[in-house]
């Protein structure tokens, strides 16, 4: 008699947790967030030309959303073969008056991302971005180690790291690496390595969600930073909201801002 009301409770759990990501697509679909009307432009070093361009210091970063974009500039550094479902960019000015090494070891330090709040235009409320976060010594999710230092960050080698992320099941591999670094910038890209899943139903397969950060130099103490994150594709709706606020909570992370201060970036 257990084990059949273990099997119940379970089966009632996963249930619960696939309707609940049914409600969360249909919800991404009503959202009414303004599509760029250009293709993303990713800066290059020692340029301030970017799309969309630099908020100011203190300002939210502006945003830029592009549905079934069909193509990813090379400046980007991220690929795809065919149209990405969503690509959500976002660009801002912040205040820092450390090095690059700084703000590598804030990368590089995966598991105080726990910490990170994130807005849910879904929930209506503030929840934390991942559940549990570590860093690896490879592909193995149980390869469990301490956090990256800014010097591994630093050195190009690709770094691996685990999440749960409360919205699908179990944990979630990706890989992190710098493509360009000095005494002003610093340029990192990141992907899954593993299928993202929900239970039976796969939401992202091996190198559909991929990002990269652009951190750079303006003066001795403000920062430009922009990011590109992609949904090359996925078995349901990507959404939009949810996209852009993930993003506003890593900025807020990295430029060494509250990541659950009023008001979230999408409403």
């Amino acid at each position: 008699m257990l084990a059949a009301e273990k099997c119940i409770t379970y089966h009632a759990r996963t249930l619960f947790r696939l309707t609940r990501v049914i409600f969360w697509c249909l919800c991404a679909l009503a959202t009414n967030v303004a599509l760029a009307q250009q293709e993303p432009i990713c800066p290059e070093p020692g340029s301030a030309n970017a799309y969309p361009a630099y908020a100011d210091v203190g300002s939210p970063p502006n945003v830029g959303i592009w549905k079934k974009l069909a193509r990813l500039p090379s400046g980007c550094h991220l690929a795809t073969e065919s149209p990405a479902l969503l690509s959500v960019s976002i660009a801002a000015t912040f205040s820092h008056d450390g090095t690059v090494e700084d703000l590598a070891d804030r990368l590089g330090a995966v598991s105080k991302t726990e910490s990170v709040k994130y807005w849910s235009a879904t929930d209506d409320n503030w929840r934390s971005l991942v559940k549990t976060a570590s860093a690896l010594e490879s592909e193995n999710k149980n390869s469990v180690r301490s956090d990256f230092t800014a010097k591994e960050i630093l050195s190009g080698q690709t770094l691996y790291f685990a999440q749960n992320d409360t919205r699908s099941w179990g944990i979630n591999v990706f890989s992190m690496s710098k493509i360009a670094a000095s005494a002003d910038q610093l340029t990192v890209i990141s992907q899954n390595v593993r299928p993202v899943r929900l239970g039976p139903v796969k939401l992202f397969g091996t190198g559909d969600l991929q990002s990269v950060v652009f951190l750079s130099r303006v003066d001795s103490s403000t920062w430009h930073y922009y990011s590109l994150s992609v949904v090359k594709d996925s078995a349901l709706p990507a959404p939009e909201k949810s996209l852009v606020n993930r993003q506003a909570a890593l900025f807020r992370y990295l430029s060494g801002q509250q990541t659950d201060r009023e008001p979230p970036l999408a409403p």
